[in-house]
């Protein structure tokens, strides 16, 4: 394999990230500017909505495109070496790995993956009976309890969360 196409791989797959990342950073920032000084609390209108994530999917698309060109640049200035530098597949292996680490600790912090909190379980037993709302007791009181709400926010049932995490039927 030429080195144009390698070094294309080697800077588009950490790319992909950073171009994913900045994309983020940057339309958080656009879309808290318009929150702010623009649309506020109003209704926004869906023209806006469409426009600004189409140009996301876009900056984030050419922002990778680019560091595949980067790649290709540099893949091509370096064919004229025959060795194999090892320590850029090693950087861009470790740097893919940083990042993939970085998603599975931001999807484990939010609870993505991993074992459900006690309120995610109780919120789904309720939702599961047809209840509309569920609460928990405070963790300072030590008891485990679930309870379910109605339409009219009155409590209609209390079952210890321990019941509901070992899914012994009531």
């Amino acid at each position: 394999m030429k080195k144009r196409y390698l070094y294309s791989l080697l800077f588009g797959i950490p790319g992909l990230f950073v171009a994913g990342i900045l994309s983020i950073l940057v339309f958080g920032g656009v879309m808290g500017i318009l929150w702010v000084y623009v649309f506020g609390d109003n209704p926004w209108p869906p023209l806006i909505e469409t426009i600004v994530s189409i140009l996301f999917v876009l900056v984030a698309l050419v922002l990778w495109v680019g560091s595949l060109l980067l790649g290709y640049f540099i893949g091509r200035r370096l064919e004229k070496d025959p060795t194999m530098n090892w320590s850029h597949v090693l950087i861009s292996g470790g740097l893919t790995f940083v990042f993939i680490l970085f998603i599975v600790f931001q999807q484990w912090s939010v609870g993505n993956l991993g074992p459900k909190s006690d309120s995610v379980v109780c919120s789904d037993f309720c939702a599961q009976h047809g209840y509309s709302g569920s609460g928990m007791q405070p963790e300072t009181s030590f008891h485990r309890m679930c309870s379910c709400f109605d339409d009219s926010g009155n409590e209609v049932m209390t079952i210890p969360l321990d019941i509901i995490a070992t899914g012994i039927p009531r």
